[in-house]
Order: structure tokens, then sequence, then C-alpha cells
């Protein structure tokens, strides 16, 4: 876990230790968003949604003590010289993950636990065996894939599922041969149990750290082929898949704003809070900019304004300066302001 988490600090920038935890665990505020985007780290979002509190604290508090992290008192953390060096050389043999772009498709815990019934169900039918114990999985999981096998052309589902299998692990092996092979090995089949993922590690030589990101990454790979590629596989996991990075509700937010609806419009027709309107656009702007009019959100007028009040073109260094009487669009324009100038930064 160590060098699982240490790849996640900087030696140049100040990283708040809790915002990496936040994204690892998919915490998805604006403000966890925002500097997960200046840290680079967003496609990092719910990575790791296990990862517990005491687990991340304990690991922070040995990379403190082996001279590898310093924190400081607003609990932002640096690496150190030492820090530099072990990341570096965990670097030349980590596993470097190639789906991370597809990090907003899926809940990859969930969608693993859906591929593993599925595919067990469909093994046991080429089998003709209906007297197995299925995997341990949620409720939830368990009925939806009663219902996809109920929906299914029986007679074609073994052959049909396999073939998909074929195209996905030839795909999969392409981008690296062991994503193919955790894939398979750690399918349940007709008397064939799953390999753990300790087991497989053993097998490919591999850290635990490492298999927690190709197994994160693995499952964006097969979200993202069940995506575009129709067939049983798609059936089995579409309810699970997402269509864009925002959350539905700044998905109806972000509709309502592009048909002319003002903020407060938007607030008293959906019943919302006005600041939680400014919270779905601020998840836009993070998000996806390019949906956003930003000469209409924040006038040239407007952003002359505040870069007169925030000169500094990091803008990881800024601090909100407020304003009395306010009623939080002054912090709307500050935090907007912040996105547009981090992301032209970044451009």
């Amino acid at each position: 876990m160590n060098s699982y988490i240490l790849r996640f600090f900087s030696y140049h920038q100040p990283r708040r230790v809790r915002v990496i935890e936040n994204l690892l665990v998919n915490r998805r505020t604006v403000a966890n968003l925002f500097w997960g985007q200046q840290y680079g780290l967003l496609q990092w979002l719910g990575a790791n949604r296990s990862l517990t509190r005491r687990e991340y604290d304990a690991t922070i508090d040995e990379l403190v003590a082996q001279g590898l992290l310093v924190v400081d008192d607003q609990q932002q953390a640096r690496l150190t010289v030492a820090g530099v060096q072990r990341q570096e050389e965990d670097r030349d043999h980590q596993y470097q993950p190639h789906f991370l772009d597809w990090y907003w498709l899926a809940n990859t815990n969930q969608l693993g636990q859906r591929l593993l019934l599925g595919i067990q169900v469909v093994s046991e039918l080429a089998y003709h065996n209906v007297r197995y114990a299925p995997v341990t999985v949620g409720y939830g999981h368990l009925l939806a894939v009663k219902q996809w096998f109920a929906r299914a052309n029986r007679d074609q589902l073994a052959a049909t599922v396999y073939r998909n299998l074929t195209q996905l692990t030839t795909g999969l092996a392409g981008a690296d041969p062991r994503l193919a092979t955790v894939l398979t090995d750690g399918l349940v089949g007709h008397d064939l149990p799953a390999w753990t993922n300790a087991q497989l590690g053993q097998q490919l030589g591999m850290a635990p750290a490492d298999m927690l990101v190709l197994s994160h990454d693995l499952l964006l790979g097969v979200a993202a082929y069940c995506q575009h590629v129709p067939g049983p596989l798609h059936d089995l996991l579409a309810p699970l898949l997402n269509e864009g990075p925002l959350s539905k509700s700044a998905v109806q937010t972000l509709n309502l704003y592009q048909h002319g609806h003002s903020l407060t419009q938007i607030a008293a027709q959906r019943h919302l809070k006005l600041s939680t309107v400014r919270e779905h656009l601020l998840e836009v702007a993070i998000l996806c900019p390019a949906q956003l009019d930003w000469d209409q959100l924040l006038p040239a007028r407007k952003r002359a304004a505040l870069v007169k009040r925030y000169p500094d073109p990091d803008v990881t260094t800024w601090h909100f300066q407020s304003q009395a009487d306010d009623d939080g669009a002054a912090f709307f324009d500050y935090r907007l302001f912040q996105i547009y100038q981090g992301r032209e930064a970044h451009d």
C-alpha cells in the first residue's frame, strides 16, 4: 500500500492528504474534483472505493516515518528527496494503466461482481448444470443476472459470450498481456474457481499495490468494450455504465441552463437550493467545460475584475477574498474563475 499511495504525491506541489483519499474512494464534492484536476489525478476518481480511513492514515504515517513524505499543519503533503527517489524506483516496475480516461464510466467494484456472476451462470449453462453455488455478490446483482439470463437466447448465449470474451481478451492483450491473464484466470467457471488477486499477483510477479491498479484498469477496459460492442455482455453490464462524467442531477441542471434558464429559475423549477445549482455548474466546468458558454457564465468584464484580485497564474495558491453581504455568488465566481484559469494553464 505504501508504493500505491506514494505515487499520488509530488515533490514540487503540496497536495491535500484528504483530497487524494477522497478521490480514490469517490467522494465527488466540487472541491475534491477541482483539486484532483489541479493535481493531475482526476482520472483516479473511484480507483479504490474499498480503501478505509484507517488504512489510508496508517499508510501516510508510515511514509512520514520512513522519511518519504512530509505533512504540514494544513494537512498538505510533499515528497522528500528520498520519496522522489523511491517513487522513481517504483515507477520502473509499476503497472501503468491504459484505460483511466474511462474513470467516469463505471463503479468497477459493482461491475466486477456482476461480470463474475454472469460468466459463472453462462459457464454452468454450457455444461447443462443447474445445481451449483453462485458466487457471493450483492442481492441487486443476483436479481439483475437472473433477469438478464431469463431474457437471453439460451441456445446461443454460451457461444455468443465466448466470442465476446475472445474479442475482449484479444483487445486487452494488445494493451498488456497481463490484463487478459487476470480477466480469464479471475473468472469463475464450471468446476473452475477464480484465482484471487494475491494468487494472480504471485503468478505474474506483481506487487499487491500493482494488482489493485491493474484490476481497476482491467474493469474500466471491460466497461469501455461493453459500452461500444452490442451483445450479451453489453446487456449484462449496460445498466451499470454511466452516460457521461456528470452526475444525473448536474445533467438536468445543465440542460435547463443551456435552454436559457437562469440559476434562480433552475433552483425554483427543480426545488433545489441556489448553492446546489451553482455546484452543478461548477461540476460541469471541471468535467465537461466545452458544454458551457464561458462568455455568458463568466463574461470578459468579470474575468478582468477577477484577474486584478487574483493575479497569480498559479491558481493553487489563491485564497478566496470574501465580501460582505455575499449570498454565495462571489465564491461561485471565484471558483469558476479558478477553474477557468487552471484549465487555461493546463492547456
